[in-house]
């Protein structure tokens, strides 16, 4: 049976969304198996609270995170420009637009209604030509369109919740942890806690990511009608070296909305492959120019 590439993005989506809910589960069975129920309760509200902040205040955690300095169009008037014009095409209003001090080139957005942001690093601005940036910066104008700063922010809590637990176990079991006399048994519970919620969930973010990623890619190609630079602006982005740890730090923490992933604090795979996201633009878009 074949499959239109529509199709196999609805079956995908549908399966993201199934194994989303699972990871929900799982986090919950777990909050509700270890504490009373009235702590359990509200354990769910202070988690529910995390996520309408991560949800009604991405564009800040974005500027936080990243270092990102908001600019004016004098600073960089073709970035600024191009946004300006991308948003009429896309029928979006104009998003702030902020540069990421960082030699390694990437792009995100986040952010939901009138609180959103583009965020692109000095090293993007380098490594890209005129049609290329175009091409990125309609990538994330099409996020924002999707809503999907929202839609991976609620899919992906569970797993960000048992990253952090995991990662706050491992540091018990160091030497420095010993040190800093953190007690063993705190990395055994948060273990405990952790994986479980961390094998239920992680699937359904990998799946959802990579749809989304593949969705924006279509509407960049939607909005600039230039699929093969959006090809090239990945190619070049996916051949450029790695700098230092210190500098991927600034965008690790949003690699989900990064246009592709960083290489360092990332222990899985949230986009696609990025040469079958060229060959997909190559291959369904073969007659436009």
């Amino acid at each position: 049976m074949h499959w239109s590439p529509d199709r196999r993005l609805q079956v995908r989506m549908v399966l993201a969304l199934a194994l989303t809910l699972v990871g929900y589960g799982a986090l919950l069975w777990i909050v509700f198996a270890l504490l009373p129920t009235p702590l359990a309760l509200v354990t769910c509200g202070v988690l529910a609270l995390v996520i309408l902040v991560g949800v009604t205040r991405a564009d800040v955690i974005a500027y936080w995170t990243t270092n990102a300095v908001a600019i004016e169009r004098e600073q960089y008037p073709l970035l600024y420009d191009t946004v300006e014009r991308l948003a009429r095409q896309a029928d979006l209003p104009r998003p702030p637009v902020a540069v990421v001090p960082s030699d390694e080139p990437n792009a995100l957005s986040a952010g939901t209604g009138n609180r959103t942001v583009v965020c692109v690093t000095t090293g993007l601005l380098k490594a890209l030509d005129e049609d290329e940036l175009e091409a990125v910066l309609a990538h994330e104008l099409a996020h924002l369109k999707n809503d999907d700063s929202t839609v991976m922010t609620v899919a992906g809590f569970p797993t960000a919740i048992s990253v952090i637990a995991l990662t706050t176990a491992s540091r018990t079991f160091t030497f420095t942890g010993f040190l800093l006399g953190f007690p063993l048994w705190i990395g055994i519970y948060l273990l405990f806690v952790g994986l479980p919620v961390y094998l239920a969930s992680l699937p359904g973010t990998l799946v959802l990511s990579r749809y989304r990623e593949y969705a924006a890619d279509r509407g960049a190609v939607a909005i600039t009608g230039k699929p093969y630079a959006l090809a090239s602006a990945l190619a070049t982005l996916h051949g450029a070296s790695s700098p230092p740890e210190t500098d991927l730090r600034r965008v690790a923490g949003f690699n989900a909305f990064c246009i592709v992933p960083t290489d360092s604090m990332v222990p899985f795979a949230t986009h696609p492959p990025t040469h079958k996201r060229i060959r997909r633009l190559r291959e369904e878009f073969a007659d436009d120019g």
